[in-house]
């Protein structure tokens, strides 16, 4: 057999393990998805049973959202030292243990105790780290946004199953059951991810042993390099404004355009599918034809347009008619920063940019409430469109502006092997 046999023959092998290991990853982000949505309705419920006020249920969110900031930096290092496998692991006993003490709680204490698991909770920067490990740069936009296609899946299926075992049983027994399944999910991972997936090459791998998850310095390193500083910033002008939308929609469904629950229903089933539409095909597309500077200016104009109609929209086909394009515009661009981040840093360093990532994220969503809750209190529903298009536009401004080009040449990488 000649040499070049040899190559395809390897190429051909290590394609069908990247197969497979993207196949139970799907599985495990639709499983984790649709057990986190089961135990949010729980959560809602149980809430409601031990008479949470208005205050103590926006603690009980601040308090979610802090542990999920604190969390992310580190999980990402505990990613970059200890591979894929075992950060996945980490994330599914978390939800185990978050389930537990939900499925146990009979008290507002209890409540906030079952908060804390949430800090390694990270699935979503789990799968992206081994996403980024198992897939050149190429591909790597659409099969990120394939994952988040699969999330989108147990959106649509969580919330109801949730609410039905939750009606027909109890609260406990549904979380009981997310619980165990998050159980499942650790053995899926065990069999089906390999223990580490991050190419190597001659001298490429430093010894870690003195390396630590709670290192700050290795933090700081990444946050001090200018194409990651470049790109987290973009990754939080383009999250603030929709996540202003995200956090008021249930009020503004309920309040201003008085959709009932059915109808509300319908409403973010609408989101969700358009979202699972765009991550799980209109990615790939797209990505193939256009360079990734290039889909963040047409995803920043299409936020602006979409905001500036949602502001002066009064009956609900406008809201479906204005949330398109920003549904549209939001999926591709977590996606596109996403991909970006892992592309402009070493191998050794995708966990970490990750946690960056989903950090950013966790903090917006701590600070976005109670500006949006604030804004539609005092100046109505049109405040929130007007604010986000503004925000929209200081993003298109930067991105046409600045000379943020620099940040999207991406450095090669050397070839994967995959090590079980």
């Amino acid at each position: 057999m000649t040499t070049s046999e040899d190559d395809m023959g390897q190429k051909s092998i290590r394609s069908e393990e990247t197969r497979k290991v993207l196949v139970s990853l799907h599985a495990n982000v639709a499983i984790h998805s649709t057990c986190m949505f089961m135990q949010a309705i729980a959560f809602t419920y149980l809430s409601k049973k031990l008479e949470v006020s208005p205050t103590t249920w926006g603690y009980l969110n601040t308090c979610t959202a802090l542990c999920s900031l604190v969390g992310s930096p580190i999980y990402g290092r505990f990613g970059d030292l200890y591979g894929g496998r075992k950060a996945l692991a980490l994330s599914f006993l978390s939800m185990f243990a978050t389930c537990i003490l939900l499925a146990i709680a009979d008290s507002i204490p209890k409540l906030f105790l079952s908060r804390i698991p949430l800090i390694f909770m990270q699935v979503m920067p789990g799968a992206h780290m081994v996403v980024a490990d198992a897939t050149d740069d190429a591909s790597r936009s659409d099969a990120m946004g394939k994952v988040g296609m699969f999330f989108g899946a147990g959106l649509l299926v969580g919330p109801v199953l949730g609410g039905w075992l939750s009606e027909h049983y109890s609260e406990h027994f549904t979380c009981v059951l997310a619980a165990l399944l998050s159980l499942l999910q650790v053995v899926l991972v065990m069999l089906f991810v390999p223990a580490q997936m991050k190419p190597t090459s001659p001298g490429e791998h430093k010894t870690k042993s003195g390396s630590s998850v709670f290192d700050l310095k290795e933090i700081a390193r990444l946050c001090g390099m200018p194409q990651v500083r470049q790109l987290l910033v973009i990754r939080c002008l383009s999250l603030f404004p929709g996540m202003l939308l995200q956090t008021t929609f249930p009020i503004i469904m309920a309040s201003t355009f008085n959709m009932g629950p059915q109808d509300s229903g319908v409403f973010m089933a609408y989101i969700g599918l358009v979202s699972m539409l765009t991550m799980g095909g209109g990615v790939g597309i797209i990505t193939k034809r256009f360079s990734d500077l290039t889909i963040l200016k047409c995803s920043a104009i299409a936020f602006i347009v979409s905001n500036v109609f949602m502001a002066a929209a009064t009956k609900i086909w406008h809201l479906y008619v204005t949330v398109t394009p920003a549904d549209v515009g939001a999926a591709t661009m977590g996606v596109i920063m996403n991909s970006a981040l892992t592309k402009v840093v070493s191998a050794e360093d995708t966990g970490a940019v990750m946690g960056l990532s989903g950090a950013m994220q966790h903090l917006v969503h701590t600070v976005a409430p109670s500006i949006g809750g604030h804004l539609l209190e005092q100046f109505g529903f049109p405040s929130i469109g007007i604010l986000a298009a503004a925000l929209n536009a200081v993003l298109a401004m930067y991105l046409f502006l600045c000379n943020v080009s620099k940040s999207f040449i991406y450095q090669s990488k050397p070839t994967r092997t995959t090590v079980v």
